[in-house]
């Protein structure tokens, strides 16, 4: 028997709404990480990567990740692409969105990660996918860089809990409204 998982966003992003350079580099968190574990904390990473169960991945972050050594241990990847005979180590499936959903449900997950860039972001949540999404608001302004989410339709969300985090860093939790 199938049923909906819940969809759910984990995501550090600067003050002026970009979450990599404009090459789809990170290493401008590499001294907010520092800040967290400094305080023998890994910002709730661990608690939140155990309920997993997969992750569905734009196409290139999941090559960005494989460059890293696949971190997620046995959860197969969703790919989102527009190549149907995409094929890597870790995936699951490959596809537009619409696969990918078909595909999540029918292994019956029941928490599924939307990692990825701005289009990612925004494909997913144009699919209606997104129930929750956690937003670590960094306290620095990178100018440009790839936006959280890509243009689309306005969404109204509520905000279920904010933490204030070493470093500056805001965490801001929030339900999707349907």
């Amino acid at each position: 028997m199938t049923h909906r998982p819940e969809y759910v966003g984990y995501i550090a992003m600067s003050l002026d709404g970009f979450i990599a350079t404009p090459d789809g580099g990170v290493e401008w968190l590499t001294p907010f990480n520092e800040d967290i574990a400094s305080e023998g904390g890994d910002g709730g990473y661990s608690e939140f990567i155990t309920e997993i169960d997969a992750l569905m991945v734009g196409h290139a972050t999941y090559i960005q990740v494989l460059g890293w050594g696949w971190p997620y241990e046995d959860r197969p990847a969703y790919v989102l692409t527009h190549r149907h005979d995409f094929k890597g180590d870790h995936i699951a499936a490959a596809g537009p969105v619409s696969d990918l959903k078909d595909a999540i449900e029918a292994a019956d997950h029941r928490r599924i990660w939307i990692m990825g860039g701005g289009q990612t972001q925004r494909t997913a949540l144009d699919a209606g996918m997104f129930d929750r999404i956690s937003i670590f608001l960094m306290p620095t302004l990178l100018g440009k860089g790839l936006p959280c989410f890509a243009e689309g339709q306005q969404r109204n969300l509520t905000l279920t809990a904010s933490t204030a985090m070493p470093g500056g860093i805001m965490k801001l939790d929030y339900n999707f409204k349907d």
